[in-house]
């Protein structure tokens, strides 16, 4: 099923209402006013499905934001947020208070998370959990005498958050725009002027050379830590080559740099395994998380240590209590529906449902767009994918002009009912996990038919 028009569920009078009242009172992510005269307003969803208030479906192909990862409208999960809330819906978690839900979902974690990982702290969003893991790096070279070690370095084109910090581990330049100056001590790799590697590079020209070259240039023992998104989500899904991170554990470990995995869009089965590097057999000594934990269903993120830092954290002088923490950190009614989420998740083998309907979506956009004169670099790890929209694929040369994602877009969303993301001419895909194979299909034509119409009228 398309977006076909059924019964409203507001009249006209009450949706221009409600866009005068958003545009008004209501300051969104990102916001740009004129995005939101013509604001999609949703009013319900169910499984992969969105309605907005004037009965339209579509299919979230993106899980809204990366992360509703079982889909839309699971009554188990409300239930598990009403079940705890009547029993306590908030406890303080500060010196020497904790609560039940948070410590079995801690658990939880650590056992579905790479092997040497140990212990984790709750957060509210990626954007804290990246925040924290760059604070603890440094804590952790501070206690070993080591504080010259304070620098961090990121990716081109990588998205870590908005808060300051994160913002400036970001690797795209729009989201430093009018916030400088930029957090000091946070440098991103860049490309060698001579490149000279073996190695095979990234979906987007990347290799792990950049990194070798990056943690030289800034001075081994002034570098804590090195952070990367196994998949670059918000930049664009670029994907890294089968070497890229066994090379770049290798090289965090010669020049004694935390490596530091941002999960936060790839965590909890997105790719088709419980976390990314498991492709690539690599562990992480850090690994930030938020999103799909609990599907969105209610916020809640965390970063996770490894034994050897979590072994500090268990043993610290009495001068060195780690200064940080939030106040809904461990939050007992996120921590239930997590709880709840990971369950699900497990018993509808959703992370193996990613892997096979993710080889579908490949494969059907293989099929679909090969060879299309106006597609380019179609690439995907289970099920999140992207392709770039170009001028001419042969040469990979770009539009002159911006926009035709944007047209692409709105053709998925009103002919074929299927709701993507756009970042430049990027189109990118990551639909929740629960998605059956008709739906994936759908997504599929809806692509092909709207690159067709666009590029072709």
């Amino acid at each position: 099923m398309t977006a076909t028009e059924m019964e409203p569920i507001l009249d006209e009078e009450a949706i221009a209402d409600l866009r005068r009242t958003d545009h008004a009172h209501l300051l969104h992510s990102q916001h740009y006013a004129p995005d939101h005269e013509q604001a999609l307003i949703f009013d319900h969803g169910d499984g992969v499905w969105l309605t907005d208030v004037r009965g339209r479906r579509y299919i979230d192909g993106l899980s809204s934001l990366w992360n509703v990862a079982v889909g839309h409208g699971r009554v188990e999960l409300a239930d598990a947020a009403s079940d705890q809330m009547r029993k306590v819906a908030f406890a303080n978690g500060y010196n020497g208070f904790s609560n039940e839900p948070a410590i079995k979902l801690a658990a939880k974690v650590i056992d579905l998370c790479y092997d040497n990982m140990e212990a984790l702290f709750f957060a509210n969003s990626g954007g804290e959990a990246n925040e924290g893991a760059f604070k603890i790096a440094r804590f952790y070279w501070n206690l070993q005498g080591r504080h010259e070690k304070v620098k961090l370095i990121a990716r081109p084109g990588a998205y870590h958050g908005s808060t300051l910090t994160t913002a400036s581990m970001t690797g795209l330049p729009p989201f430093w725009k009018y916030f400088g100056p930029l957090v000091p001590n946070i440098s991103h790799t860049e490309r060698p002027g001579n490149p000279e590697s073996n190695d095979e590079p990234n979906t987007d020209g990347e290799t792990a050379e950049w990194l070798e070259e990056a943690i030289l240039r800034e001075g081994p023992d002034t570098v804590a830590a090195f952070i990367a998104e196994p998949v670059k989500g918000a930049g664009g899904v670029f994907t890294p080559s089968a070497d890229y991170f066994p090379h770049i554990r290798e090289i965090c470990d010669k020049y004694e740099v935390l490596l530091i995995a941002d999960e936060v869009i790839t965590g909890f089965g997105r790719t088709g395994k419980w976390f990314a590097l498991e492709h690539w057999g690599v562990q992480p000594d850090i690994v930030s998380i938020a999103k799909a934990i609990t599907s969105a269903y209610i916020p809640m993120s965390a970063f996770i240590v490894s034994e050897p830092l979590a072994d500090m954290m268990k043993n610290l002088p009495a001068d060195a209590k780690f200064m940080h923490g939030y106040t809904n950190s461990a939050h007992p009614a996120a921590a239930a529906v997590g709880l709840r989420n990971l369950q699900i998740i497990e018993d509808e083998n959703l992370v193996e449902n990613a892997a096979n309907m993710g080889q579908r979506l490949s494969d059907g956009l293989h099929a679909a767009l090969d060879g299309h004169p106006h597609v380019a670099n179609i690439r995907s790890l289970g099920l999140i994918a992207g392709l770039s929209l170009v001028q001419n694929a042969e040469s990979n040369e770009p539009f002159a002009e911006p926009g035709t994602g944007a047209k692409v877009m709105a053709h998925m969303r009103d002919d074929g009912g299927v709701i993507p993301r756009i970042i430049n001419d990027e189109l990118l895909m990551a639909p929740p996990l629960v998605i059956n194979e008709a739906e994936v299909d759908t997504m599929v034509d809806a692509a092909a038919s709207a690159i067709k119409k666009v590029t072709e009228s």
